[in-house]
């Protein structure tokens, strides 16, 4: 059996979408909490629940900013998960498929740098 034929906008945005989050936007929060500086700028009086923050990163240990950092990224890689398991839902082109399944499986397919099918 062939792997289903999808349009290249279809492997571009999943890759997209992994991209993000292993080196853009999802590596944000926890390149922050590594650091443990939140925001450099906040202070009591500016915007002090960031600031609240960055005492908080402070009294963590290494290790449990480490895991706090791993955690912080993974929430953004359920927030993708969760958005293609809506498109698959609503059938929404060319999202209510996968060559695994489903969308959400190419995607957790590729974090693991699975390779895509041969069309």
């Amino acid at each position: 059996m062939s792997a289903p034929q999808k349009p290249r906008i279809y492997r571009e945005l999943i890759d997209a979408l992994v991209k993000v989050c292993k080196n853009g936007q999802g590596q944000i929060g926890a390149r922050r909490a590594r650091d443990a500086v939140w925001n450099r700028n906040a202070t009591r009086e500016f915007i002090p629940e960031q600031h609240e923050i960055n005492l908080l990163l402070e009294r963590m240990s290494p290790s449990d900013r480490e895991i706090l950092a791993a955690m912080l990224a993974q929430e953004v890689v359920t927030g993708v998960f969760e958005t293609l398991k809506v498109l698959e839902q609503y059938e929404i082109e060319p999202f209510k498929d996968g060559y695994e399944g489903s969308p959400f499986n190419d995607f957790v397919g590729r974090l693991a740098d699975w390779k895509w099918p041969e069309t």
